[in-house]
């Protein structure tokens, strides 16, 4: 199954280089690698990417990912370049310019014809240790066309004011969760009458499966959550490199 990360938004406001946000560093990787890192942990090896603000960035890094990633002898006279040490990753990445200012649901029109009939989705700003394979397991059972996982929330999230309509298991405290920002879906949830919008608009709008994650979630928003994020990875203690 292939993962469509959305990284095309504006330039990041915490970033003194306009970069987008997908590519600040955390710990010395673009905000984009730790979350395909997460992905792959849970067994999702193939992404597509759907860029638009500066995407030659986001290009570049791939293009020299291997060697970033190696460690390389170089002859500069002969321009020959030796990997002395492969540590690179097994991904199938595809960079897809999908303009700048685009909505969420366009972007995610503008890839249906390479992303198969059923997907994951999620936004290259957040970090979360979700486990796919569980909300794999949520979409099968329920059998919707979109399975969105929900999470307590935590700095400025769209909270998901459907959760707990005609379910009795949902209590009223859990009314404030929000959209974590990954879902699994099939190209039916995508249609045109569905409008261009954010994801989470069309979710009240047909049958929609909730996965609960009770684990760690945070959107990288503010300096604050970046520093948290970079805590976190300089301790060894970076909840998103685990599959609960």
């Amino acid at each position: 199954m292939k993962m469509i990360i959305l990284a095309g938004g504006q330039r990041s406001a915490i970033s003194d280089e306009g970069m987008p946000k997908p590519m600040l560093n955390i710990g010395g990787r673009p905000l984009l690698w730790h979350i395909m890192k997460h992905a792959s942990l849970c067994g999702i090896k193939e992404f597509i990417i759907c860029g638009g603000y500066k995407i030659d960035v986001i290009k570049d890094y791939f293009l020299d990912f291997y060697i970033y990633q190696s460690d390389i002898q170089v002859d500069t006279g002969s321009n020959i370049v030796k990997i002395l040490d492969k540590n690179t990753e097994e991904w199938n990445v595809t960079v897809v310019d999908t303009g700048i200012k685009t909505m969420p649901v366009e972007r995610i029109r503008k890839v249906l014809d390479i992303s198969g009939d059923e997907f994951l989705i999620t936004y290259g700003d957040c970090l979360s240790d979700i486990s796919l394979t569980r909300l794999e397991d949520t979409h099968r059972r329920e059998g919707k066309i979109i399975t969105v996982a929900a999470a307590r929330p935590s700095g400025r999230k769209m909270p998901l004011h459907f959760i707990g309509e005609n379910n009795a298991e949902w209590k009223e405290k859990d009314s404030t969760w929000t959209s974590a920002g990954v879902f699994l879906a099939n190209k039916a949830a995508f249609g045109t009458e569905n409008g261009n919008g954010d994801i989470e608009d069309i979710l009240s709008k047909q049958t929609t499966a909730i996965y609960r994650h009770e684990g760690f979630f945070n959107t990288i928003e503010t300096l604050r959550d970046k520093a948290a994020a970079e805590e976190m990875w300089g301790n060894g203690e970076a909840p998103w490199m685990g599959v609960v």
